[in-house]
């Protein structure tokens, strides 16, 4: 009499055990890369121009966001010191399909005994998971099946890579992130196919696209003396700004800026960046019309 009811118990509590894994596994595919920057990161600068109005808080949390992200996944926040590296696969016109700029990528150092996911996050939409189970090999490549012993120590894997393919316009990022099925290990990266960049004796400044028609852009400054106050000038059609930005023990530094005029639907915008023996400078157009993206094949 007591038997089976030892056995619904038994049963029952394998059940409860395996409830956690069970959920997991069926979530494991949805993206919840934003929950993991849902804590307000660190304060960063931004600015507008006289006139325009002062940007949403929602706004600006999701530029942090981005912010957060790109400092994670290169940066001296990135505690595993692992990242994902983006190689250009330079592919020729062939019948019935047109020369398109594609990518593999790796993830050097990452463990290939795991089962992994893989996110996207472009700037004009949500982050979006991946349907497919992705591995690497011993190279780091990121691969849509488990290698094969003769894969195992390759560069390049051809069908059998996750490879992308990006459309993008100049200066506009896409957010990657590869996290293990288990939870243990997030690695982050972001490619930017068309970087609207300059460098100077070694110096360097880069306009990053963080809102569609550049409504709102990132200004990142890179090899400049460590922990020096760096000059900007910003200038935005005719109007300008000036701003200081206090470089890390990288010499790197970043800001959120808005570039839009009130009364002016499009516009140019250059940004400058002072150092000792250095001055590059960047330029980028604003606005609904300023923008082309090259179709994807």
């Amino acid at each position: 009499m007591f038997a089976p009811i030892r056995l619904f118990i038994f049963v029952s509590l394998l059940a409860l055990l395996q409830l956690p894994f069970f959920s997991y596994a069926q979530s494991s595919k949805k993206s919840v890369i934003l929950d993991y920057f849902s804590k307000k990161p660190e304060v960063f600068t931004y600015s507008h121009f006289k006139g325009a109005p002062s940007p949403s808080k929602e706004t600006l949390h999701l530029l942090e966001r981005q912010v957060h992200w790109d400092e994670v996944g290169t940066g001296s926040k990135n505690a595993s010191g692992l990242q994902l590296r983006f190689e250009k696969i330079d592919e020729p016109a062939t019948p019935g399909r047109s020369a398109a700029e594609s990518y593999r990528v790796y993830a050097a150092g990452a463990p290939e005994n795991k089962v992994f996911a893989f996110e996207s996050w472009p700037v004009d939409k949500n982050a979006t998971a991946d349907t497919r189970d992705v591995y690497v090999n011993g190279q780091g490549l990121l691969m849509i099946h488990r290698p094969k012993p003769a894969q195992e120590m390759s560069f390049k894997a051809g069908d059998d890579e996750l490879d992308l393919w990006p459309a993008t316009a100049s200066g506009e990022p896409v957010r990657f992130l590869l996290s293990s099925i288990d939870g243990q290990l997030r690695i982050f990266g972001t490619l930017v196919p068309h970087p609207v960049v300059a460098d100077d004796q070694g110096c360097r400044i880069e306009v990053r696209v963080a809102q569609p028609d550049s409504a709102a852009v990132l200004i990142v400054i890179d090899r400049f003396p460590a922990k020096t106050n760096i000059p900007l000038v910003l200038k935005s059609e005719d109007e300008s700004l000036s701003k200081t930005l206090v470089t890390d023990s990288e010499g790197h530094a970043v800001m959120a800026l808005f570039p839009y005029l009130p009364g002016k639907a499009q516009g140019i915008l250059k940004a400058t960046a002072e150092g000792p023996n250095c001055l590059p400078f960047v330029v980028m157009p604003w606005g609904a019309a300023s923008q082309s993206v090259p179709k994807a094949p």
